[in-house]
């Protein structure tokens, strides 16, 4: 191919083709900004204006927002767009598309250092990176896990590199120790997997100033996270999800008071240890399954369309050919490497509940489009001695995997769009627009919490003074039950959705304590809620008309 002999020509095509994927009706699709996407923003507003975040610490580590402890690498970065483009949709899901943009010729790179004998399965592995349906979806949110991948791979490809030209240790240091601060899983998987890399490759170390220098900066970034861990906000976040929940253990109890073995034996069958090596492996396997693969059980709608193949059936099934291709014909550091990358990406996934789900385990994209490379090249190999065979094979293969993506992309944008937009907090911007249009009708406004944390929502959406939302500000926010609450911002209060009767009196009653009057407010409420007594004055509705918002006054008649 003539591209080949201009390699950077055919790359450079590639990630325009993916950036385009990646960035077309970026606004509108996925349906609209979710709570995390929008905390993201705010905070990126809160640190440009103030230098803090939305609860006041100036230039935080790690970010408290509703008491989930975001990781900052996303919203530090998210603040270069917000500043040039405004609190916008766009620019707060740019990081995450120039990221996956950015991916394309990252696992070039990276694929090029694994094989490179093989010229053109580097073009391959892009080309397959660029039109997978995985990749593409979750390049599109603000998602941390998206911009902690891009920086794995090259921060893997630089340390390879370095094996050649050690300064590229440094680079490596610093793309991986930032992949720690990205997204909690790559506290996980990094760790593992560069103890792997050094068992596997063994590079003798001269500590140079380069490599010294290299050393301190990971190090640095490790004891970052270690201090997290053991002040609790590192593990905020996996408290809620772990697989010895609360709930778990509470169930865990049960079982062994229930049990009909002797009571030395239920102790032995029912700990923790015992449940949570045997839900470990049985939640590990599972994303190895045709149900995560297709997304067919327990599919988090945010993160994939249920029922869709992540990968598509040829490269599923090339990547099964590749894996057999290398452990029978081509056993190298590089395939070690390959087959460790693999079977560790579920690991971090796999220590939480609700699998499996599609964004933990997202380390798995490289190793497996890399192995559908290599079965890619092994069978158009099989015909070298035929050439019209090969350019037959060839085309053939390619078409199939396009026609997968093609169809991926025609289901992400008819059906996806409309059917699943409740998943993604739909409504909130169109419900605030005509709040910010009628509020000063009115002497306040109260808005169910059913959807989850509306006061983001508002600030966001109001552009509101990140003074106002910080203590100290005109509200009320506080702690309860490891999670952070808002009853009131401004003159705009929020309630629960279940303490809304369905016969309206004078007050609705706030979680802080306290009340909130009816009388010359305007009402936001959910379809689930909605009481007998008020006057609708405007429904907010689904893509498939199903009500999201009603919008209502008392009424007094």
């Amino acid at each position: 191919m003539k591209l080949l002999k201009k390699p950077w020509v055919a790359l450079l095509l590639i990630t325009f083709f993916a950036f385009g994927q990646r960035f077309f009706n970026i606004s509108s699709n996925p349906p609209a900004l979710n709570w995390d996407e929008v905390s993201h923003g705010y905070n990126a507003l809160s640190i440009l204006k103030t230098g803090a975040d939305e609860w006041g610490v100036r230039f935080p580590l790690i970010f408290k927002a509703f008491g989930d402890y975001k990781l900052p690498l996303y919203i530090y970065l998210t603040a270069i767009p917000v500043y040039f483009l405004g609190l916008t949709t766009t620019a707060v899901r740019l990081v995450s598309v120039l990221a996956g943009t950015l991916a394309i010729p990252g696992i070039y790179l990276l694929t090029n250092q694994l094989f490179p004998k093989k010229k053109s399965l580097p073009f391959l592995v892009a080309f397959l990176l660029a039109i997978n349906p995985w990749h593409f979806f979750i390049s599109r949110p603000a998602l941390e896990a998206n911009l902690a991948l891009t920086l794995i791979i090259f921060g893997f490809y630089c340390l390879l590199k370095a094996f050649k030209n050690p300064k590229f240790y440094l680079p490596s240091s610093i793309l991986l120790g930032l992949s720690l601060h990205t997204y909690n899983v790559s506290r996980v998987f990094v760790p593992l997997l560069l103890i792997i890399f050094f068992i596997i490759y063994r590079p003798k170390f001269k500590f140079d100033l380069v490599r010294t220098i290299s050393v301190a900066i990971i190090t640095l970034f490790f004891s970052i996270v270690a201090y997290q861990v053991f002040s609790g906000s590192g593990t905020a976040r996996y408290s809620k999800i772990s697989i010895l929940s609360d709930s778990a253990v509470y169930q865990l109890g049960l079982s062994r008071a229930d049990s009909s073995l002797p009571p030395l034996l239920a102790k032995l069958r029912f700990n923790r240890p015992i449940y949570f090596l045997s839900e470990f492996a049985k939640y590990y396997l599972s994303y190895f399954s045709p149900n995560f693969i297709y997304q067919s059980q327990g599919a988090q709608y945010q993160f994939a369309i249920p029922g869709k193949n992540l990968f598509t059936l040829p490269v599923s099934i090339l990547s099964l050919i590749g894996g057999l291709y290398l452990l029978l014909k081509e056993r190298s550091k590089s395939t070690y490497l390959l087959f460790s990358w693999l079977l560790l990406s579920p690991v971090g996934a796999a220590l939480t509940a609700d699998p499996p789900q599609a964004i933990r385990p997202n380390p798995m994209i490289p190793a497996v489009i890399i192995l559908a490379s290599i079965g890619f090249y092994w069978v158009v190999s099989l015909f070298k001695k035929r050439r019209w065979a090969q350019v037959a094979i060839s085309v053939s293969l390619i078409l199939s995997c396009l026609l997968g993506y093609i169809r991926y992309l025609d289901s992400y944008y008819q059906e996806y769009q409309t059917k699943y937009a409740w998943s993604w907090q739909y409504g909130h911007e169109e419900t605030l627009e005509y709040i910010e249009e009628n509020k000063d009708d009115y002497d306040r406004v109260i808005f169910t919490k059913y959807y989850g944390e509306p006061h983001i929502f508002y600030a966001f959406f109001t552009n509101l003074d990140p003074k106002n939302l910080q203590p100290g500000g005109d509200n009320i926010r506080f702690k309860k039950t490891d999670w952070f609450w808002t009853d009131r911002v401004n003159t705009t209060y929020f309630v629960n959705d279940w303490e809304i009767p369905k016969l309206l009196e004078d007050t609705l009653p706030l979680e802080s304590g306290g009340q909130v009057a009816l009388e010359d407010s305007l009402l936001v409420f959910s379809p689930q809620s909605l009481p007998q007594n008020v006057k609708i004055l405007k429904t907010i509705s689904f893509q498939n008309d199903l009500p999201v918002f009603y919008i209502a006054i008392l009424d007094k008649d």
